[in-house]
């Protein structure tokens, strides 16, 4: 009998447990560790969910793509700018570096050529969706390119009609039906893909020492008859002494219980000229006031400096944020006024602190000389506290009014919708299209103001001959010339000249109004039918958050689908194409430290060699240390 044989059960338990694991043994659990591990993730990829890198800015401001963080030296506000054009899409190859950029806020030119550059979005996409809802953001593969995956925004659902008109989505079932407007049901959705147009806590400090007008001021309005209607006088709101006085270090306004029936703080949307911006860059006193124009699809992630194509449509649908803290309340029929102003349509809020009474105001008139109609088109509940400040969020978008009090959505005894039949034109009062005001017997403050505008979607596209006409090759010199003819509002002369001279009227509302109206009459004559897109039972369309620089549904050529015997619409998506709903952001890109906050680069930038002025090698595709960048590491709405 050996020496171990002599153990008893419990020594050899003891033993067995105690003894080490041979290395073959190690080696082989690992091995199959990481095969299990790779199993289930390639289950979970295929089945579940699966992450995705977002290339380009056509979600932008929703999505990042490949960019660049800039802080304006205008105004301190920090932005990013879209640098995927940089890059060839295909090699990865450095072509070209993004050097100017404007900024949203003040539209100060910025020098970004140095910027660092950060890569797009990483998202997590579920691909165990059983139905796809409108405004969803969703990845697909487009039929014409079917080896690419695609992401945009859910706009058109099977079966019916879409139609872009003024920036909104309109849809029907049947020619019979009548056009709806498709608003967001999400109204936390809404909110988050929310445009700024301007924000108060950055002013343009450097138009500002050079004797610009600020935007936000206290004003008493011009009698209609002495209104400039060329805007000279501030949009008929000049700066003007009443019960409000502001506070310019701390960028709020407050005011007194006072006798007035009404003081107004105004916005008016004073956009520097060219000349206006050189002379801020150079510190050399303005020879000629500020003038207001429209507030336009302008998008700043777009806004590198010469393009051409930047802010051209004016956009009505208005948010206004701000701080407000009521102080005294000696009139219980006092109220707090907020205005947004929409063409012949003017919208308000009126919240009663005394009893946090809320109504939704509609003034309509049918032109300038005619007093407009006042009607309560919803009454809703809120709790305003004396001496509190509290977060006031009112939205006119999408033919409805919202209020968000301190983040929640103030519940009304009716929906606050309306309708818009023909075209909504603007008017002189669209260049201060937003107010706030007290009546008498209410004292109180604003800071923070923020105005900020909805997604504006452009009515792009590209008309065939046909339905079953083949495009030109998309990778031949062929393609960009037929590409050009076909894509209607954009390229073909002379519309394309027609949509140009808009840009050219943004300072004159009434000049505005009417060559609009021309072109859309013209487009109407001469196309009909075929500015809609009509969608089969299983076709879907998609479009960019970033409508004017996203190849979407709008702009899908057609050349590969047809010889592959795929007969949807040039424009469709189809079902079988779906791979799933975007779900969060994961990983932004890491934000650099040390070394003035830019890190320390690694790794240049490839080249064909053909520009050497782009210095590829000194241009850091990466840079460390770093840290993740929270903030944005959130649910996609």
């Amino acid at each position: 009998m050996t020496k171990s044989e002599s153990k008893t059960p419990a020594d050899r338990d003891a033993t067995a447990k105690a003894a080490p694991v041979r290395r073959e043994e190690g080696i082989r659990d690992t091995v199959e560790a990481i095969a299990i591990a790779f199993i289930l993730a390639f289950i979970f990829k295929t089945y579940e969910a699966e992450a995705f890198v977002i290339p380009t800015g056509s979600m932008a401001p929703t999505l990042f793509g490949r960019h660049k963080e800039v802080v304006c030296d205008g105004c301190g506000l920090p932005y990013p700018v879209g640098a995927s054009q940089e890059i060839d899409q295909e090699s990865g190859l450095l072509q070209h570096r993004v050097r100017h950029s404007s900024c949203p806020n003040c539209r100060f030119v910025n020098d970004v050529f140095e910027a660092p550059v950060f890569n797009g979005d990483r998202i997590v996409v579920n691909k165990q969706v059983h139905s796809f809802e409108r405004f969803n953001v969703v990845v697909f593969r487009n039929p014409e390119e079917p080896h690419i995956n695609y992401i945009k925004r859910l706009i058109g659902l099977p079966g019916e009609t879409v139609r872009l008109r003024q920036g909104d989505v309109y849809s029907r079932r049947s020619a019979d039906e009548p056009w709806q407007i498709q608003r967001k049901q999400r109204v936390d959705r809404q909110l988050a893909i929310q445009i700024p147009v301007y924000d108060d806590r950055y002013p343009p400090s450097r138009l500002l020492e050079i004797g610009a007008e600020e935007r936000w001021v206290p004003s008493i309005q011009a009698a209609p008859s002495e209104q400039d209607r060329d805007g000279v006088d501030f949009a008929g709101w000049p700066a003007a002494a009443n019960a409000w006085q502001e506070d310019r270090e701390e960028r709020s306004f407050s005011i007194a219980p006072a006798s007035a029936d009404l003081s107004w703080i105004r916005y008016r949307h004073l956009i520097p000229s060219a000349a206006q911006l050189q002379a801020a860059a150079n510190g050399t006193p303005l020879q000629s006031p500020l003038a207001p124009e429209l507030i336009t699809d302008f998008c700043g992630f777009n806004a590198e400096s010469g393009s051409s194509d930047q802010g051209r449509f004016w956009t009505s649908d208005l948010t206004l944020r701000f701080s407000l803290q009521v102080t005294d309340v000696s009139n219980p029929d006092g109220f707090v006024l907020i205005e947004l102003v929409e063409g012949m349509r003017t919208v308000q809020c009126r919240i009663r602190p005394a009893d946090g009474n809320i109504q939704f105001i509609v003034r309509s008139a049918t032109d300038v000389a005619t007093p407009p109609v006042d009607q309560v088109i919803a009454e809703g509940q809120a709790e305003i506290s004396i001496d509190d400040e509290h977060e006031i969020c009112f939205a006119n978008v999408d033919d409805r009014l919202l209020l968000w009090v301190d983040g929640d959505l103030v519940p009304t005894d009716q929906p606050a919708e309306f309708t818009t039949d023909a075209l909504n034109l603007p008017s002189n009062a669209d260049l201060a299209p937003a107010g706030i005001a007290v009546s008498n017997g209410i004292g109180g403050r604003v800071s923070e103001l923020q105005l900020l505008r909805d997604i504006y979607y452009r009515n792009d596209l590209i008309v065939l001959s046909s339905p079953e006409q083949v495009m030109a090759n998309p990778y031949t010199s062929e393609f960009n010339r037929e590409y050009q003819q076909s894509a209607v509002e954009e390229h073909i002369s002379p519309l394309f000249q027609a949509r140009q001279s808009l840009s050219n009227c943004l300072r004159s509302p009434a000049a505005y109004a009417i060559r609009y109206a021309e072109i859309q009459e013209d487009l109407e004559e001469e196309y009909g039918d075929e500015l809609y897109f009509a969608l089969a039972d299983d076709e879907y369309l998609m479009l960019g958050d970033n409508s004017p620089a996203s190849k979407d549904s709008r702009l899908f050529d057609q050349y590969s689908r047809p010889m592959r015997g795929i007969r949807s619409n040039r424009y469709a998506v189809r079902t079988t194409d779906l791979i799933g709903e975007a779900m969060f952001i994961f990983w932004p890109h890491g934000v650099p430290f040390l070394n003035g906050g830019k890190g320390f680069g690694v790794m240049g930038h490839g080249s064909n060699g053909r520009n050497p002025s782009l210095k590829p090698k000194e241009y850091p595709l990466y840079r460390l240390p770093f840290y993740p960048d929270l903030s944005r590491m959130k649910l996609i709405r």
